[in-house]
């Protein structure tokens, strides 16, 4: 939440870590769209990188028909290739994940990297909000275990 303070179009939920094991991701647009409405575009942001592991997500077809699948490109990845799956889910599926590809600058920041160099005790200023990187300081988060 420290991240989007004072970005009134963002919200944080915690509904899937209320629901009981297994939460899917399909449950927790289904909720959304009874909260917000038909009329309201969902959108569920992926990385790129995350492109080949949906065949494993739960209802997966479902899931693309409910919402919006919205892939954002990372560095080092090559454009997302949707083809591989029309045999599965079909040439409607497929152009609707298609289209909504968004081109995000690509910014280089891994959360591990992040992680492994707080751990170090080295400088995350300029990877973290300052607020986020507060917390993690206040809190002793991500520090190395020290014998």
């Amino acid at each position: 939440m420290r991240a989007i303070a004072g970005h009134d179009l963002f919200a944080v939920s915690d509904s899937e870590l209320k629901r009981p094991a297994p939460s899917y991701t399909l449950d927790t647009v289904r909720q959304f769209k009874d909260e917000c409405g038909p009329a309201t575009a969902i959108h569920w942001l992926i990385g790129a990188d995350g492109v080949g592991d949906l065949v494993h997500w739960h209802k997966i077809q479902e899931l693309i028909d409910e919402c919006h699948l919205t892939t954002m490109r990372r560095p080092g990845y090559p454009q997302p290739d949707f083809e591989r799956f029309e045999p599965f889910w079909g040439p409607q599926r497929i152009a609707k994940l298609k289209q909504d590809v968004i081109e995000t600058p690509l910014v280089d920041i891994s959360s591990t990297e992040v992680r492994r160099r707080l751990a170090a005790g080295e400088d995350v200023s300029s990877m973290l909000h300052p607020d986020v990187l507060q917390y993690i300081r206040t809190h002793n988060l991500y520090q190395e275990a020290r014998p």
